[in-house]
C-alpha cells in the first residue's frame, strides 16, 4: 500500500471544502496544472490554506513563481467548467486552542505572552510549503528570542499583523516556540 502525505481531494473542490470545513481539518490543498485560470497565461498551481476548514489564504502562482491572489469561488468554478483537478491537501498542524482561564481576563489586563524557542525549526521538513512560506515561518521565527513579545516581533518584521499571527500558531504547533507570560519570562532571564 502507498504510503501518502496528502489526502486526495480530486472528487471536486466544492465538495471537498465541504468535507474540509466538516472536519476542521488544517492544510494547504493544491492543484497544479491548472488551465483557464482569468488573468493567467499557460498552466498554474492553485492553493487554499486551511485552517480548522475554513480557507485563510487563496492564491495561484505561476509557473515562474509569482503569485496572484484569487478567490474560492473563482476556484471552485474553474474546477467544475474546467475539471475536476487533482487537488491534494498537505495536512499541517492544528493551530494551538485559546486558554479558557486566560480568556476570562479583561483585555487590559492581558499583557501579550512572550515566544520562546523550544526546537530548532527545520523548514526543509515542510512538504507542500513555497519558498516564500518558508521564508516568511523562517523570518518570524528567527525574531524569537525569549525576550520580545508578540507585538515587539509583528514590529520587527516586514509581515502584516494577521501573517505574523498565523506563524507563531503555525511554530507552536510545529512545537518549535511555546508561549509565556511576562510574569513568567523573570523564571527565565
Amino acid at each position: 500500500m502507498e504510503n501518502k502525505d496528502y489526502i486526495d481531494a480530486s472528487l471536486g473542490l466544492a465538495f471537498s471544502l465541504g468535507v474540509f470545513e466538516r472536519y476542521r481539518r488544517n492544510g494547504l490543498l493544491q492543484a497544479s496544472d491548472l488551465h483557464h485560470v482569468p488573468g493567467i497565461r499557460g498552466r498554474c498551481t492553485g492553493y487554499l490554506q486551511l485552517v480548522e476548514g475554513k480557507v485563510t489564504a487563496c492564491y495561484v502562482e505561476e509557473q515562474n513563481g509569482k503569485r496572484h491572489p484569487t478567490t474560492t469561488d473563482v476556484l471552485i468554478r474553474l474546477d467544475g467548467e474546467r475539471g475536476p483537478f487533482h487537488w491534494k491537501l498537505h495536512p499541517l498542524p492544528a493551530p494551538p486552542t485559546s486558554h479558557p482561564d486566560r480568556d476570562a481576563q479583561s483585555e487590559q489586563e492581558q499583557k501579550p505572552p512572550i515566544p520562546r524557542q523550544i526546537a530548532r525549526l527545520n523548514v526543509d521538513s515542510l512538504v507542500g510549503w513555497t519558498t516564500i512560506q518558508k521564508l516568511m515561518l523562517q523570518s518570524v521565527y528567527e525574531q524569537i528570542d525569549g525576550r520580545r513579545d508578540i507585538t515587539d516581533i509583528k514590529r520587527a518584521v516586514p509581515l502584516s499583523s494577521n501573517v505574523v499571527d498565523e506563524a507563531l500558531r503555525i511554530l507552536f504547533s510545529l512545537k518549535v516556540i511555546i508561549f509565556i507570560t511576562q510574569d513568567d519570562q523573570n523564571k527565565f532571564f
